[in-house]
């Protein structure tokens, strides 16, 4: 496996978009965003008609766009992107992303187009992220060929390869209001030239990512994934959500990005060999990847629970089981410390149920101190007329759990997760007492999975 020569897709020392547009587009909008990050400078705008667009000059032709350019942008309708290509060439670019669509994903004759433009790259050698995607984020950098809001800019150690473009865009849209901030993102499409075990090989190497998340239709070459895969999760987790479980969702995928995603059981297969794990919805990938993004790896799989709700704790057993966690009982010390101050009616046994005898805090502390607990689930669950109250009356409303981002310091060896179920403001206010470094769920179950597959994984590497 190698480092497949992508920097420059991400680290370009100039840009040329190709297909700048004075109408609604990606080639009107991608220019404004590029201009208020800063890329002004370094960004050359190519159009016929010549003029000027948002206060750039516009060149007529590829040929006479000044300075030093190391990266196209195609926005140009499919049948010019040969022709494109050509010019590229010339002008000594050699990295391109079309972003055009009416590739492959069209049928037979946006299969032989896209045949064409793949011959006339290898010819010039250049390296091609596309066609049918919207390119690649930089965090670090403040680099993207796709329009993107600020917030989603905020440098983290979690990167996206994505085949689809508007999904990874979705992606970057969304993560930031879960705390989980991106290092990069690359969106495939078809993948003409670069596919997932490109970037996979670039994202190893790339020391601002510790944690990679792939949304994935069908494998380029399947032996390549395999064996590409087994070399990345040894120095980093892979989260994959593979779509086209069914019949009828392989179908959608070859008409989405012209691919054949193959066998379930075979990528089940191929996952399970590599130590890659496999998300089975949207909101579990993003789910496990704030815990993968966020905690250590665990001493071991022996889970300890502290919760306000009896009910909710044996949810979080059951999944845990099921799950391949399993639930110690609790020390000797541990026991003794927290009855020293509970009331006669709380059982202290794992899950931990302290209910409304105001010793969460202490109970939470005990759990992640205990030597036998390898990682905690803290729920957090109270009416929430109880808890404007308690804001009325002047207490900081996280004086009901405690202060659990400080807690969590006592032992920061072990994975943390909370879970806080409830009204919206509620769980808003335990996501600022957990602080950015320990994931907030809205439901005990998903915040177990996550937990089990963080424990399977490092078990997968032999670390645990």
């Amino acid at each position: 496996m190698k480092d497949s020569n992508l920097r420059p897709f991400f680290e370009p020392q100039g840009v040329a978009l190709v297909g700048a547009r004075r109408s609604p587009g990606f080639g009107y909008g991608i220019p404004v965003v590029m201009k208020h990050l800063g890329w002004g400078n370094r960004l050359r705008l190519v159009n016929p008609s010549g003029g000027t667009l948002h206060g750039l000059p516009l060149y007529k032709r590829v040929a006479d766009i000044p300075g030093r350019v190391d990266l196209a942008v195609i926005i140009v309708p499919a049948r010019a992107v040969p022709e494109v290509l050509t010019e590229v060439a010339a002008r000594g670019i050699r990295h391109a992303i079309i972003e055009s669509a009416g590739f492959a994903e069209v049928g037979e004759k946006g299969l032989k187009l896209q045949d064409r433009s793949r011959r006339v790259a290898q010819k010039h050698g250049i390296r091609v992220i596309g066609p049918n995607c919207v390119g690649v984020v930089n965090t670090a950098n403040r680099f993207t060929t796709v329009e993107i809001l600020d917030e989603a800019l905020a440098p983290g150690p979690t990167s996206i390869i994505a085949q689809s473009g508007v999904f990874g865009t979705i992606m970057l849209d969304m993560l930031y209001q879960y705390r989980l901030h991106i290092s990069k993102a690359v969106t495939l499409g078809n993948r003409m030239d670069v596919n997932e075990c490109d970037a996979l090989a670039f994202l190893k190497s790339d020391t601002n990512t510790r944690v990679i998340m792939m949304y994935l239709e069908g494998a380029a070459d399947g032996v390549r994934l395999r064996d590409t895969l087994a070399e990345v999760t040894r120095d980093k987790p892979v989260l994959v959500l593979k779509s086209g479980r069914t019949e009828a969702g392989r179908s959608a995928t070859a008409s989405h990005t012209g691919s054949l995603s193959g066998e379930n059981k075979i990528y089940d297969a191929v996952f399970a060999q590599t130590g890659t794990v496999r998300a089975s919805t949207l909101e579990e990938l993003v789910e496990m990847a704030r815990v993968f993004s966020t905690q250590t790896r665990p001493p071991g799989n022996r889970l300890g629970i502290v919760t306000s709700s009896g009910s909710l704790g044996v949810m979080a057993t059951d999944t845990a089981i099921s799950s391949g966690l399993s639930l110690p009982s609790l020390s000797r010390h541990t026991v003794g410390r927290v009855r020293e101050g509970a009331p006669g009616w709380m059982n202290v046994r794992n899950p931990l149920d302290v209910g409304p005898s105001g010793q969460y805090g202490e109970a939470l502390a005990a759990l992640l101190e205990d030597p036998g607990v390898d990682m905690v689930l803290a729920i957090t669950v109270v009416p929430f007329v109880v808890f404007k109250e308690i804001g009325r009356q002047g207490l900081p409303g996280t004086s009901y759990f405690g202060d659990i981002a400080s807690i969590q310091e006592l032992a920061p060896r072990k994975p943390l997760v909370v879970c806080a179920v409830g009204n919206n403001d509620f769980v808003s206010q335990m996501r600022e007492a957990s602080g950015p470094e320990v994931p907030v769920f809205i439901s005990p179950e998903p915040a177990v999975r996550a937990l089990a597959a963080l424990y399977r994984y490092w078990a997968w590497r032999g670390e645990v």
